[in-house]
């Protein structure tokens, strides 16, 4: 009888136990990051499996907090490569896999457009606070850290560029052109070009200045993400709507050059004067592999010297999985120098994301950069003019 006043205490401490056990041990930061994974996940509108599933993959991508693929378009995007990477090497495609991977591109593009609606942001550098790192991409050398230590009315005073790959100190940074990234908490990223410029010593400090720059934008304001090309295509007037989109035709269609490309469309390079608002099909390769879009051609711009038309092509109907190898294609095959500005945007990201500010890493993984399956360039596809015309597809004041 005299011990039963003692049970409710025991269970308290147990219970208290349990829970500083949660707080501070490897198992309970385990079960957190578990926990924020599948509440997310679900609030997203994932599948319990496809959470289980990504929960896996962010694992092998390394990601120390799953969870972050659902916030953060780095995570999101090594989950991705990781998950292209395994297809890869398993030879395993099912649709299920495929509409996983469409949900996560389609998933990408909303952060991106989410973060550049949010706010009206920055116009000017004069609006950056002292303090803020930022990534300076200098053309043919790479990508650098720095910070700001000052803003004037003259210029934006810097900490001397660093970099763990690059002597930054061999390099004479005086008048060279450069791009600045940098992601402002709670907002967005942005970036700015500008010139480095002769200041006033710092008693011996290491700086550079910066000159001041008016325009600047965010790093990601379109929709989906484009790169220039030079593809080969057949090009096919849709006449009878009941026709499966994704039928292969096997007769030649018009030739045609693709001279942009994304999941949602192209830029299409054509002879004769196109015409507007007619419901086409495109077929083209991508590594070997048959891509089919249709949709509309939605605006004309009409060269009459040379007698050609580039036609602006909204993509309304795609096959998911041609859907997928599109996006891998334009998210990995770009120039060198538009790699390294996706670079120097994504680590101004993870500073912006760091909690301590001086525990940036420098040496941040870019294979999302470096996927060797796609890794080809645009300019190995054959060039064609078309070299014959389809009635419907010509402007009745050239005929």
């Amino acid at each position: 009888m005299h011990f039963f006043p003692f049970i409710p205490l025991s269970i308290a401490v147990l219970i208290l136990l349990v829970i500083v056990f949660l707080f501070f041990s490897e198992k309970g930061r385990s079960i957190r990051s578990t926990g924020r994974l599948i509440v997310t996940g679900l609030d997203l509108g994932f599948s319990i499996d496809q959470i289980i599933f990504l929960g896996r993959i962010g694992k092998a991508a390394g990601l120390e907090d799953p969870s972050s693929l659902f916030w953060s378009a780095t995570a999101l995007d090594k989950c991705t490569s990781e998950i292209v990477r395994q297809v890869n090497v398993s030879g395993e495609d099912t649709s299920e896999l495929q509409e996983l991977l469409s949900s996560l591109y389609k998933y990408r593009n909303k952060i991106d457009l989410e973060r550049s609606r949010s706010r009206r942001g920055l116009v000017s550098t004069r609006d950056i606070k002292p303090g803020q790192r930022v990534r300076i991409l200098l053309s043919g050398a790479g990508v650098f850290s720095s910070r700001v230590m000052a803003n004037t009315s003259a210029y934006l005073k810097m900490d001397f560029p660093k970099s763990p790959n690059i002597f930054a100190t061999e390099i004479d940074w005086l008048y060279k052109n450069v791009k600045v990234f940098f992601w402002r908490m709670d907002d967005a990223g942005y970036e700015f070009s500008s010139t480095v410029v002769p200041g006033d010593a710092d008693g011996g400090k290491a700086v550079i200045y910066l000159s001041h720059s008016d325009s600047v934008v965010r790093s990601q304001m379109r929709k989906s993400r484009r790169i220039k090309c030079s593809i080969f295509a057949q090009l096919y007037l849709v006449k009878d709507p009941s026709v499966p989109y994704n039928r292969i035709e096997a007769e030649p269609g018009m030739k045609c050059v693709l001279e942009d490309l994304s999941e949602s469309g192209a830029m299409i390079l054509i002879g004769g004067k196109a015409v507007k608002g007619l419901k086409i099909k495109l077929q083209f390769l991508i590594k070997d592999t048959l891509i089919i879009m249709t949709g509309v051609s939605r605006a004309v711009d009409y060269d009459k010297e040379k007698n050609r038309s580039r036609v602006h092509f909204e993509c309304q109907q795609i096959d998911p999985r041609m859907r997928n190898i599109v996006l891998s294609f334009v998210y990995n095959v770009l120039p060198e120098e538009e790699k390294q500005e996706i670079r120097a945007a994504r680590l101004s990201e993870k500073d912006g994301m760091s909690v301590d500010a001086d525990t940036g890493d420098e040496n941040q993984d870019d294979s999302f950069l470096e996927n060797d399956s796609e890794k080809e360039s645009a300019s190995a596809y054959t060039i064609e003019m078309p070299d014959f015309l389809h009635p419907d597809f010509v402007h009745p004041d050239d005929i």
